[in-house]
């Protein structure tokens, strides 16, 4: 069984001049999703009437997850799927915090507040279980993305066992960081996840480019469990419809689930 997956930091709407404009560049990305044709998207820093926009440009989607501060009007880290692929079982937000169950917490230092949102889905009728965590880690504080991180880690050794594992988010940080290391430590349910752009040299994991076309940053990758086999890894970088869809390039994963549990 083969699945695609895609994680895209669609820059928040803010009064960005000329084609770098929200309503300039939507159609770009509803493009660039069309194109591809992932099962599920994990979003970052979109706020609600982006996710309303796209949701009409991609009405064969399903869209999930709330916002940071808990208002609605906040940025989400929000997930779309196939929902003739993807069976939606259950979902939950959480908060990066040391309450991760109040919405908008703040309790290391950051100016502003940082998310996650989860969702578990059966694949079809096939009986397995994919659970899926997108998040956006902070900006500025590097003991908060680490923070962050263990506690994204927590959750994903929580989850069932049995369900196939993927990660995915704007990461704020290097492949070599302290951070993203914590990532590829063994979660303490024996799995241990593993980098899909890793298999890239790091200069083609960049994927900030700040509307240049020019990348210089590797922030943005999926992470994926051994239950699943990757079998194509690609960062878009190419303008749509004469723009740049966003400020990063999204990330686009290709895999095969190679073993179910008994």
């Amino acid at each position: 069984m083969k699945i695609t997956v895609m994680s895209f930091n669609l820059r928040y709407d803010k009064p960005d001049p000329g084609v770098r404009q929200w309503k300039k560049r939507v159609g770009a990305i509803a493009s660039v999703i069309q194109h591809y044709k992932p099962d599920i998207i994990g979003t970052q820093e979109g706020k609600l009437n982006q996710l309303e926009d796209l949701q009409a440009l991609l009405p064969e989607y399903g869209i999930i997850g709330g916002d940071r501060t808990g208002t609605g009007q906040g940025e989400h880290c929000a997930i779309f799927y196939n929902p003739q692929f993807l069976k939606l079982q259950q979902t939950k937000d959480f908060f990066l915090s040391d309450t991760p169950e109040i919405p908008g917490s703040i309790t290391w230092g950051t100016r502003l507040p940082r998310m996650a949102t989860w969702a578990n889905f059966e694949l079809g009728n096939s009986g397995l279980s994919l659970t899926i965590l997108n998040t956006h880690l902070d900006h500025e504080s590097p003991k908060a993305r680490e923070l962050g991180a263990a506690l994204i880690t927590q959750y994903l050794a929580a989850f069932d066992p049995k369900s196939h594992l993927l990660l995915m988010g704007d990461f704020n940080a290097n492949p070599s960081s302290p951070s993203r290391q914590i990532f590829l430590s063994p979660l303490t349910n024996g799995k241990q996840l593993q980098d899909a752009l890793a298999v890239l040299p790091l200069e083609q994991q960049k994927t900030f480019h700040d509307f240049t076309g020019e990348a210089r940053d590797a922030i943005d990758t999926i992470y994926f469990d051994p239950d699943l086999q990757l079998e194509q890894v690609k960062i878009d970088n190419q303008q749509w419809e004469g723009v740049w869809p966003s400020d990063h390039f999204p990330v686009i994963v290709k895999l095969t689930i190679v073993s179910s549990f008994e």
